[in-house]
């Protein structure tokens, strides 16, 4: 494959897509992918010919590196990623980078639907640092060379089936596999099963941090990293669940629910629910939306 591009070897592939109308306003979309082979002659940035074509800068960048080194400057900042790692940026902020030689990594130019929440989200759960590696760095991988294998067979997927893979990519990055082997993520199930357990009495994060062996600090940053949000939150969320089941399926009173959900009044039931549902407790009893 021709790619006019200096430093890049010509074993390289890249792929380009047009999203459609439908695509724009309801799916994640890839606009541009690849997977290069590169020497240190190969450099790009914003200001590149390339880039300040069409919608190039308008779109988020991935980059999956792996053999070799890429130095960057996102935003004014140096990066260096190595073999293994992540490396994500808005095109919208200064960047720009340059190959080491020897380096190979596969790329996806995308864009659509809510992509900036998710990539401020994706980049918090790293610290806020734009190069990482990823707990699921295997299936990321597995992902992205599904869609390059696709586009050199000429069977590229349609444009639902990319939204889902996009999707999947960023849930990877954002919360891993969702089984992991390490000790720490070890303890984060456990801790789960404890509140499942324990779901209805007066638990506090505390009570789960101690079941675990964990201080609450480091067990709540544990938490949401596997599970996108705190401890507080899931126990809430989890009640309203049970809630909404009895409203539905009893005729139990509202101050009953309360206390049944480990609520200490009904008072603070019906404000909770009401923040987290939208409507009182009531009102969903006569219209379980």
């Amino acid at each position: 494959m021709l790619i006019p591009e200096a430093g890049v070897h010509q074993t390289s592939e890249r792929y380009f897509f047009t999203p459609s109308s439908l695509a724009r306003e309801l799916f994640y979309y890839p606009t541009r992918c690849g997977h290069y082979f590169c020497d240190s002659r190969y450099s790009f940035s914003h200001r590149s010919e390339i880039a300040m074509e069409g919608d190039h800068n308008r779109n988020i960048m991935l980059f999956l590196i792996q053999g070799g080194a890429m130095e960057l400057l996102l935003a004014g900042m140096p990066v260096l990623a190595a073999a293994g790692q992540v490396v994500l940026f808005d095109c919208r902020e200064p960047y720009q980078y340059v190959a080491s030689d020897g380096l190979e990594f596969t790329w996806l130019l995308f864009n659509g639907l809510n992509i900036r929440a998710f990539y401020r989200r994706i980049l918090q759960a790293h610290g806020g640092r734009q190069c990482f590696t990823p707990d699921a760095v295997a299936p990321v991988a597995q992902a992205l060379s599904t869609l390059l294998e696709s586009c050199a067979a000429d069977e590229r997927p349609s444009e639902a089936a990319c939204s889902q893979l996009i999707h999947r990519l960023l849930c990877l990055l954002l919360l891993g596999e969702g089984k992991r082997t390490s000790d720490g993520s070890d303890r984060i199930a456990q801790a789960i099963r404890f509140m499942n357990r324990h779901l209805f009495e007066p638990i506090s994060v505390q009570d789960a941090a101690a079941a675990v062996n964990l201080s609450p600090s480091h067990f709540s940053r544990q938490f949401k990293a596997r599970t996108g949000y705190s401890p507080y939150e899931y126990i809430v969320l989890r009640r309203i669940d049970k809630a909404k089941y009895l409203l539905t399926s009893t005729e139990q009173t509202v101050g009953e629910i309360a206390y049944a959900t480990g609520y200490n009044s009904e008072e603070n039931f019906i404000h909770s629910f009401q923040k987290h549902v939208g409507i009182s407790p009531g009102l969903f009893r006569k219209y379980p939306v």
